[in-house]
């Protein structure tokens, strides 16, 4: 492989950029529509421009890059992320309550994280890791592995490697198909990312664009417009048929959907094909040069111009490219080139499995730290925290070792905080008897509830057989849909805030006719289903306390695929009988908390065998919940309750 020349390397970096942007100017006005369209490209189109966080998270990337260098840990993602991202959105918002909770990169992208963990946050910011590694394909996936995993996993993770790969490959080659091929060389065959982007090229080869998009939405479809699997197919579709001319963006539009993401992945990777000088002058009138920044990035230097941007990016590829013996650039001025400080060494670290407070199990740390040096390093790591036991490995590390630590609550410790959101501990690095770094850490905790239930009650309007064909042979026996079915207790009270007080005041809560159990969940979602034998209809109370500091108002989110009534300090506040399908927000109220202890009772009136059930709270701030970030210092908390009572 020939050196990539330094303005042409230019060229193609702005190429890309161009393109990114063209498709957040098209697709960000009608983001979030699940259908296909027809709109006419026309200039009309190019009349407004838009921040898009496409683009925004990877010059936040850039700037980290900058200052750091190519010598990068997954923790270096969360530190940057938790200073400089404001973005309260799906994935993104759950990965800040995490890391705010003491989770680094990749826990923060798992924990809590079920619904959005593989949307489309990750996939459309891969063309950064491309334009610093050109011509490196392997290394621009492992740097897209280490961005995704803050707040995805699984497909996400797997389609931003694959596109940063074929970033990376265009600056080499300019056949879409060939670099589309090639790209798959870089992710698992085994996983859905290359099975699926495999499937769409082979309906390609046997079925119009039309009849292609079809299938896509019919096999890939996904109630969440950000889901990334649909989108990502649709980016490859549109891409397949590209013939490199930016004209054939409007075609990617009018497959909608998560719009901007499809448009703007799909004109990234032909403006890097194409270059910046190619590119037909009546698109880079419509693009311009100017530069939004969502308000939401925050803290760091925001190019204004795509030029700058360029600039930017070029810088930060000459130090990535001099930091492998790869000769993959030539004739780099001397005077670009850029400082980082000298690293001494790079840690990470990820729980392997999550310290039970409540029935005192102990949790697994997986330390791996790598020396980047070419001494050898005498090392000491040290695991503390006012509630767990201090551990300590020695070690002698000439390049990488990993260890694992176990998390164990010390024998005699201060009583934990039952409120507390999070359990913190310090992992402190010594380097040859000094003390030379300590990263702060936690395990996030969430509280305690009382389950009340379930409570089940037959429904005697089911008993008669059909009419035109007797369900048994014994006349006497109940129909067999009586036989498999309860009734939906929407209308029997089994229980209510005051009387639930009074069996709570009495300290008769466990001696009634039903069952009672505390809950202590492991995270935001509870399989309430654990906790019972059994299935059908079935009607579930949960109770908790909120104590708060002072009067505040917050978002009650839950979800569930059960009717819910909701009591805040014995008043109902909230009831939606009409069977939702279950997301993070299925339902959404606002709690105006009062100053102390504040009761929450939820009743579930569970149709079908799904019992799982998850609750938080978002900071309200006279703001939507979706624009809300969640809530990490208040706690559900019923065990003091339950003490005290």
């Amino acid at each position: 492989m020939q050196p990539l020349n330094y303005e042409r390397y230019y060229d193609k970096i702005r190429g890309g950029w161009v393109g990114k942007c063209a498709g957040g100017i098209l697709g960000a006005p009608i983001e979030g529509f699940k259908r296909f369209n027809d709109i006419a490209l026309s200039e009309k189109l190019f009349e407004n421009n838009f921040p898009n966080d496409d683009l925004d998270l990877q010059i936040l990337w850039l700037d980290m890059a900058l200052k750091k260098g190519s010598l990068l840990t997954p923790r270096d993602f969360s530190e940057h992320w938790n200073k400089h991202v404001d973005f309260p959105w799906n994935e993104y918002g759950v990965a800040t309550r995490n890391i705010k909770l003491g989770l680094h990169n990749p826990d923060s992208g798992s924990h809590n994280n079920d619904y959005w963990n593989q949307s489309m946050g990750s996939p459309i910011r891969s063309e950064l890791w491309g334009m610093l590694c050109p011509g490196q394909p392997e290394r621009a996936a492992a740097y897209a592995k280490m961005d995704s995993t803050v707040d995805h996993t699984g497909f996400s993770v797997e389609a931003e490697q694959y596109l940063s790969a074929c970033a990376s490959l265009a600056f080499f080659e300019d056949d879409i198909l060939t670099i589309l091929e090639k790209g798959l060389s870089y992710i698992d065959r085994n996983e859905l990312c290359h099975q699926m982007i495999t499937q769409v090229m082979n309906w390609n080869k046997t079925y119009d664009y039309n009849t292609v998009a079809g299938k896509i939405k019919s096999f890939y479809g996904d109630a969440d417009f950000t889901s990334a699997p649909m989108n990502v197919a649709f980016t490859i579709l549109s891409l397949l048929h590209s013939g490199k001319s930016f004209d054939s963006l409007i075609d990617a539009l009018r497959l909608g959907h998560d719009s901007d993401c499809i448009v703007a992945t799909a004109g990234a990777l032909l403006g890097i094909v194409v270059g910046y000088n190619e590119l037909p002058e009546q698109w880079k009138e419509r693009v311009g040069n100017e530069l939004m920044v969502s308000p939401e990035i925050v803290g760091i230097h925001c190019p204004k111009t795509i030029t700058e941007l360029t600039e930017l990016t070029q810088k930060a590829g000459v130090l990535f490219t001099k930091d492998t013996s790869a000769n993959v650039l030539s004739d780099v001025p001397e005077h670009d080139e850029h400082q980082v400080p000298d690293r001494l060494f790079l840690l990470t670290s990820r729980l392997v499995s999550y310290l039970n407070l409540e029935k005192g199990t102990s949790g697994e740390l997986s330390i791996e730290f790598t020396n980047t040096t070419e001494t050898q390093q005498n090392i000491r790591l040290v695991c503390t925290s006012s509630y767990l036991e201090t551990y300590a490995k020695e070690m002698v590390v000439n390049k990488k070792q990993q260890r694992a630590v176990s998390l164990q609550l010390k024998k005699n410790h201060k009583p934990f905080p039952t409120h507390a959101t999070t359990l913190p501990y310090k992992i402190e690095v010594w380097i040859n008897n000094q003390s030379v770094a300590s990263f702060d850490n936690g395990i996030p905790q969430h509280g305690s509830w009382l389950m009340l239930g379930p409570f089940i009650e037959d429904d005697p309007a089911m008993e008669p057989h059909h009419s035109a064909y007797p369900d048994h042979g014994l006349s006497g026996l109940p129909s067999a849909v009586y036989m498999n079915h309860d009734k939906v207790g929407s209308e029997t009270e089994f229980l209510n805030p005051s009387k639930l007080k009074r069996l709570l005041d009495d300290k008769v809560i466990f001696d009634q006719d039903f069952h009672a159990v505390v809950l202590h969940p492991q995270k935001m979602n509870m399989p309430l289903g654990d906790y019972f034998y059994g299935k059908g209809e079935r009607t579930l109370y949960l109770y908790s306390v909120v104590e708060s500091d002072n009067q505040c108002k917050q978002w009650l989110c839950m979800g569930t695929t059960a009717q819910v009534t909701v009591w805040h300090n014995e008043k109902r506040i909230y009831q939606e009988m009409e069977i939702k399908r279950k997301w993070p927000a299925t339902h959404f109220t606002e709690l105006l908390l009062t100053e102390g202890k504040n009761t929450l009772l939820v009743r579930l009136d569970h149709i079908t065998d799904d019992f799982d059930f998850e609750v938080g709270l978002k900071d309200h701030l006279e703001k939507h919940p979706h624009q809300s970030q969640w809530n990490t210092t208040l706690q559900f908390e019923v065990m003091s309750t339950l003490r005290d009572a």
